[in-house]
This record gives C-alpha cells, sequence and structure tokens, in this order.
C-alpha cells in the first residue's frame, strides 16, 4: 500500500517549512509579493526553483529533498563557527513579511533580536513545536527560553534546523493508526472497533461511567473486561481487593487474548491469590503466565524467571533458566528483572556489575532500585557519596504508592534527617524524621517502629508524661506482631530498657511493666 502523507501548510500541529511559508504569508504586509518560490530561494540562497517543487515540499507530499537538507546542513557546521550564518537568510524573511528591504544594517544578529516581526515569527513557531509530537520538551523548552532572554535569532536558526533537517513527514493518520491497531491486535481476537468503543467510552466519562463500563465487558469488550479486572485486584472498587471478581473480568479479557489478563490471572495463581496453590492451580498459573508471555508480556517473562529461580511447580529451580527470563525481560526496561538481575550478581559477590544494575533500574524509576542505589552510595559498597545517597533516597519516595519503598523513608530519617548530615542536610530536622519513621512504621518497616520507640521512650525520660508511656506500650505491640520479629530484636529492645534502668531516670514501676509484657 502506497503510504499517503498529510498536508503540512494548514494546521498549527506541525513545525513545518509548509506552515513556516504559511505564517510569513500572513504576517506579511504585501501578501501578494510573498511567493512560496520566492521564500524557499531566500531559505537556501537560490537564484530559482520551480513552483512546483515547492508545492511539494509544503503540503507534505514529499521530504524535503536530500540535497536542500545538505545545504543546511553545511550551514549548520559554519554556524557553529560564525554565528551570522543564518543572518542573511532571516533577514531576507523578515523583508517579505515587512515588504521592504532592509540595508545597511552593521550588526545583523542584533537587528534580528529587535524586529517585532521576527520575534512574532519565534513566538509562532515556538506555538507549532509545542504542538508537535515528533519534538521532545527540552527542545522546547530551549525556544521559550531563547525567547525570554531575547535571543530571537538563535531561536529562529533552531526552528529552521529542525524543520528543514529533522522535521519527518507525517503519514496520513487514518493509515497510521489502522496500521498500528492492526499490529498490536495481530495475535488476539480483539476487534479494533472494541479499542474505539472503549476508548470512546473513556473520553467521554461521566455520571453513569461505571455502569456504562460493566455493560461494555457484559458484551466481550477485552479492555473493558481489563480495566473492570484490574480495579478489583487493586482493591480501587470497595477499598481492598476481591479476586474473585478480578478473575472473572479478566478471564473474559484473558480468552480474547488479551496479555496483561492473561498476566494477572497467572500471577494471581502463583500467587496462592485464588485458589489453595495446589498442583493444578499452579500449573494453571504458568499456562497462563506462558500465554501471557508469548503474547509479548514482559512482566510475564519475569515472573517466570522467578519460578525458575525458585524452584515453584510446575518448573525446577534452575538459574540459568532464570537469568535467561530476566535478561530477555531487562532489554526491554522492565525494571524488576533488572533488579532481579543485580540481586543475582550481589549474591555473588559482584557489587560493581550488581550496581550497574541497581542503577539503570533506578534511573527506570523503580522506587526499591533507588533505595538500594541510595543504600550503594551510604554504606560505600562501591563508592561511598552521601549526596548522591540523599538523591537517591529521595528519587524513592516519588514512586506509586503501590511500588514504593518505604525503607527510603527510613533510611532519609535515621541518616539524614534526625541528626543532620554535614552538607547534605546542613541542620537536623527531627519532625520531619519522626514523620518518615512514621510512613516507614505504618507500612511494616521493623527498624523505624524500634527507632520510634527509642524516641518515645527518651521523651518520657525528659518530660515524664503519660502519653509517651502509652505510645512506647503501643509500639511494642507493634513490634512484637512483626512478621519481622524475632528473638534477637527482643534481645535489642530489652538491651534499650535496661539501659534505662541503669540511668535510674525513669520510673522502675513503668519499666517493670514494659519487661512483664516483654
Amino acid at each position: 500500500m502506497q503510504k499517503k502523507y498529510i498536508r503540512m501548510n494548514n494546521n498549527d500541529e506541525h513545525l513545518s517549512i509548509g506552515n513556516l511559508f504559511r505564517i510569513i504569508k500572513d504576517s506579511s504586509k504585501n501578501k501578494m509579493s510573498a511567493l512560496q518560490s520566492e521564500m524557499f530561494c531566500i531559505l537556501f540562497d537560490l537564484e530559482y526553483i520551480n513552483d512546483t517543487t515547492v508545492n511539494n515540499y509544503c503540503v507534505g507530499c514529499r521530504s524535503i529533498g536530500a540535497e536542500y537538507k545538505q545545504i543546511f546542513l553545511s550551514k549548520e557546521r559554519k554556524y557553529e563557527k560564525d554565528i551570522q550564518e543564518f543572518a542573511s537568510n532571516i533577514i531576507g524573511l523578515i523583508n517579505v513579511m515587512d515588504g521592504v528591504v532592509h540595508t545597511d544594517i552593521k550588526n545583523k544578529v542584533l537587528f534580528i533580536n529587535e524586529s517585532e516581526s521576527a520575534r512574532g515569527l519565534a513566538k509562532k513557531l515556538y506555538n507549532l513545536a509545542k504542538n508537535d509530537n515528533q519534538i521532545i520538551n527540552e527542545f522546547t523548552n530551549k525556544l521559550y527560553q531563547f525567547i525570554n532572554d531575547g535571543k530571537i535569532y538563535e531561536c529562529l536558526v533552531e526552528e529552521l534546523i529542525f524543520i528543514v533537517i529533522h522535521k519527518k513527514q507525517p503519514i496520513y493518520e487514518d493509515e497510521l493508526k489502522k496500521e498500528v491497531f492492526e499490529n498490536v491486535l495481530n495475535d488476539t481476537s480483539i476487534s479494533s472497533i472494541d479499542l474505539q468503543e472503549y476508548l470512546s467510552l473513556k473520553l467521554r466519562e461521566g455520571i453513569n461511567f461505571d455502569y456504562s463500563m460493566k455493560k461494555l465487558a457484559d458484551s466481550g469488550n477485552a479492555y473493558a473486561s481489563f480495566e473492570l479486572g484490574s480495579n478489583e485486584y487493586y482493591g480501587y472498587v470497595t477499598g481492598e481487593p476481591r479476586y474473585d471478581k478480578a478473575y472473572m473480568y479478566l478471564e473474559k479479557a484473558a480468552l480474547c487474548n488479551h496479555a496483561g489478563a492473561n498476566y494477572m490471572i497467572g500471577n494471581m495463581f502463583i500467587k496462592g491469590l485464588i485458589g489453595g496453590k495446589s498442583k493444578e492451580e499452579l500449573e494453571c498459573g504458568y499456562n497462563f503466565l506462558v500465554k501471557s508471555y508469548e503474547l509479548g508480556n514482559v512482566a510475564a517473562g519475569n515472573l517466570i524467571g522467578n519460578m525458575y529461580l525458585n524452584g515453584i511447580y510446575p518448573l525446577e529451580k534452575n538459574e540459568e533458566e532464570a537469568i535467561k527470563y530476566y535478561e530477555k525481560a531487562s532489554n526491554s526496561d522492565y525494571a524488576f528483572a533488572i533488579n532481579n538481575l543485580g540481586k543475582i550478581k550481589e549474591r555473588e559477590g559482584k557489587l560493581k556489575e550488581a550496581f550497574e544494575l541497581y542503577k539503570r533500574a533506578a534511573d527506570l524509576g523503580e522506587s526499591w532500585a533507588c533505595n538500594k542505589v541510595g543504600e550503594f552510595y551510604r554504606i560505600g559498597k562501591v563508592t561511598k557519596n552521601m549526596k548522591l545517597a540523599f538523591q537517591y533516597y529521595n528519587k524513592a519516595l516519588e514512586s506509586n504508592y503501590r511500588t514504593v519503598c518505604y525503607y527510603a523513608y527510613y533510611n532519609l530519617a535515621k541518616y539524614f534527617y534526625y541528626d543532620g548530615y554535614g552538607e547534605v542536610v546542613l541542620s537536623k530536622d527531627r519532625e520531619k524524621a519522626i514523620l518518615y519513621y512514621e510512613q516507614a512504621s505504618d507500612n511494616g518497616i521493623l527498624e523505624a517502629t524500634i527507632e520510634l520507640l527509642k524516641i518515645n521512650i527518651n521523651k518520657y525520660i525528659n518530660i515524664r508524661d503519660n502519653k509517651f508511656y502509652e505510645e512506647i506500650y503501643k509500639l511494642k505491640r507493634i513490634i512484637e506482631g512483626n512478621s519481622a520479629y524475632n528473638e534477637k530484636i527482643r534481645e535489642e529492645i530489652e538491651n534499650i530498657i535496661s539501659e534505662l534502668i541503669e540511668k535510674k531516670e525513669i520510673n522502675v514501676k513503668v519499666i517493670d511493666d514494659l519487661n512483664v509484657e516483654l
């Protein structure tokens, strides 16, 4: 099928040569003299070019020819050595807009920077850049800064270079959408109509949204079924997960070969969230994971790797096979698989390789990896750097609440905020430290609860307020109820209390009561 291209001289969605010429013509005082062929010749330092060729470039029937791109590539190289390389071209375009020929210009760059026509053109092209989905934020931010600093010439140069050298001719949207849909849905029994119906409902979400979504799911729409199943899995409907309900919806999507639904069902079986982890159920879960993996779900590959690593039925323990699955998933930047490879390297004592893997996952924004990198920097397992440790601990807090690593709260409180740390945290902030300890403690971090216990015991010593004793008693109960509580922790708490008894600074009866509870 021959690809069709959209017009790029009649919209605000493309920073293109067609829209450049359209804006110049619209801004010109004498529109009859603002000919495309003249502007094209000004732009490329040409004497003549026929209108047909220019028109093709402007409306998007053809991409800008290699010979014209080469002219700009050469000018770009010269511009790096001589800032005025594009000045004559831009002044030529200003002449078209102003309807006069500006002569006797001593400082061309200054003239352009002070030209209202040039400023207007730069701003309008900047607005096009914001709407162009081929342009990254860094580029538009750069243009904005140029305009804000009054560097109109530099801004226009950047815009022209993008237009000529970097702008790609976009395929006609309908053809592109169809091609993308067909590729994504190729291995499924889901139709593009299902996707359109689902997106239509999402985009016009209203008061009857839940009812409409359920109705769409009941009609067999895989996307609606997957969303409802996911909502039940994460507890968004009632405030707590309902895995049986999740399975009911996800199964509908899985039957249509929805990769994510197959993964979630497999995950529920393997973790025992549904069923009782019998051999039959584990094998069923594994089969769902295999199907999901075949459909391209990298999370399923990572979980299969975990099954090999731990020897979960029906797979036998095989670290080499686990690594193969982790590596495949990590090639798609799946952070959890990268973490798993890092854990293996760390266990083998290959700390530098482990660190590089953790850092790679951390730079993808994965919270556990951010905390791990912070630990490496703080302890100095590879290199000690408290500033970077502080940065990565804080980066760990930016994650979604479902995946945030609460040890990062504990580490920030203990090693930075409670007592301060030199030039990283210049002065202590114990109020913030206690807040972070509480956040970590509320999410099962035993070490944070123990620190809070110490803090409240000290407060009781100094203030002798019974409210601190009540808090001590509550924290002790939390510690005892933690799954990580053991004899060693029991002895640690007894030692803390014994030290206070030796100081004889606290009501002995209160201490005795605590020891009895221990």
